[in-house]
């Protein structure tokens, strides 16, 4: 047999063994099959940029031919939802800033003189706000050209639009700010995750065992340095972005740091809990990349979280980023304090409570 036949068949047996390991073990099948699955069903409902719901609100102060005409047309278009109809100034500011509507409607007194219809969107997600205002701007100009066929009358509808927490509607702003939570999230997710899978690799795992720790000293340990890291890295992000981007920095410095900790605890809970699931490294690294996308996606980072269809939005709310980004960005953007906000720092820990108790459960099954 020639040299070469015979490394051709070494290299065609080794070929086979590594085939052999990958499909027969149950779990490497797993990981195969399930990511693919999942994040075909993310991407194709979850990353879309079309807004399947525009929730609004509304300040008519004139009742105008036109102007009622417009409401109905607004109304009887599927996409909007009316969240609340005002009828001061003062509720109509109130709910863009509680984040209870995506669009603000004003039609004001003077109406039927100037006709002019003032739009605000809340800027945040630019993508959402430009897509929620590009549906408005069709309405107008349909009925403008409606109005232009039923009459002589040349002059139509005119908007008047602003962009709430970023005037100038700078894409940055909004992918910056979320950045901030989200490379941080990356890499102690992956830090976190590798904690007991690598020990065990290395066989330093057991003479942890052997050390007179409780696993609730073990956890907290492990979850410390991970969390500071988490902190760190956001704050060096929270600089690039007031540095070097000039995002201004409306809100307090202390308010933010608080929820990057909160944030942070509840991520390092999931990466701890997959490292005492996981037996090695690389199953880990692949769980905690199948957690990331789900994690990034149903935020409302990237994509608004009112164009993925209701079941989608029902799973973003046990997504600890989501509350963990609009707590910053409200922070951040808008200058809310710590209690403006606390209603969405209670998820957070609840989650982070849930996630370490997992943790700490599952420690116990490793330690026993």
């Amino acid at each position: 047999m020639s040299a070469s036949l015979a490394a051709w068949i070494r290299l065609m047996s080794l070929i086979r063994k590594e085939f052999v390991v990958m499909l027969m073990d149950k779990g490497t099948r797993k990981i195969l099959i399930l990511p693919i699955i999942i994040q075909s069903i993310l991407f194709g409902y979850g990353a879309t940029f079309n807004l399947e719901r525009v929730p609004y609100i509304i300040f008519q102060d004139s009742f105008d031919a036109t102007a009622v005409s417009l409401v109905h047309q607004i109304n009887n278009n599927k996409t909007f939802e009316l969240v609340r109809a005002c009828h001061d100034e003062q509720c109509f500011n109130d709910s863009l800033n509680h984040g209870d509507a995506l669009l603000g409607i004003y039609i004001a007194s003077d109406f039927s003189q100037n006709r002019t219809v003032f739009v605000a969107t809340d800027a945040r997600n630019t993508s959402s706000a430009n897509t929620a205002l590009g549906y408005v701007q069709t309405i107008v100009s349909d009925l403008n050209s409606q109005r232009r066929q039923q009459s002589a009358i040349s002059g139509g509808i005119h908007l008047d639009y602003r962009y709430f927490y970023n005037p100038n509607n700078y894409t940055r702003f909004s992918i910056m700010t979320g950045m901030i939570l989200a490379l941080s999230m990356i890499q102690v997710l992956l830090l976190s995750s590798l904690s007991v899978s690598r020990e065990r690799e290395e066989g330093t795992f057991d003479m942890m065992l052997m050390a007179p720790l409780t696993p609730v000293e073990i956890l907290i340990g492990k979850a410390f340095p991970p969390t500071i890291i988490a902190v760190s890295q956001g704050l060096g992000l929270f600089l690039i972005c007031i540095l070097w981007f000039n995002i201004p920095f409306q809100g307090n410095f202390l308010a933010l740091v608080t929820v990057m900790s909160v944030f942070s605890v509840c991520i390092v809970g999931i990466g701890l809990a997959v490292s005492a699931l996981t037996d090695t490294s690389q199953q880990s690294v692949v769980i905690s990349f199948t957690i990331l996308l789900p994690t990034i996606i149903l935020s409302g980072m990237i994509t608004p979280m009112s164009a993925m269809p209701e079941m989608m939005q029902y799973v973003s709310m046990i997504n600890p980023f989501y509350y963990g980004l609009e707590a910053l960005r409200r922070i951040y953007l808008e200058g809310q304090t710590l209690m403006q906000v606390f209603h969405l720092m209670l998820p957070l820990f609840a989650i982070g409570a849930v996630t370490l108790s997992t943790a700490v459960y599952l420690f116990r099954g490793k330690l026993g």
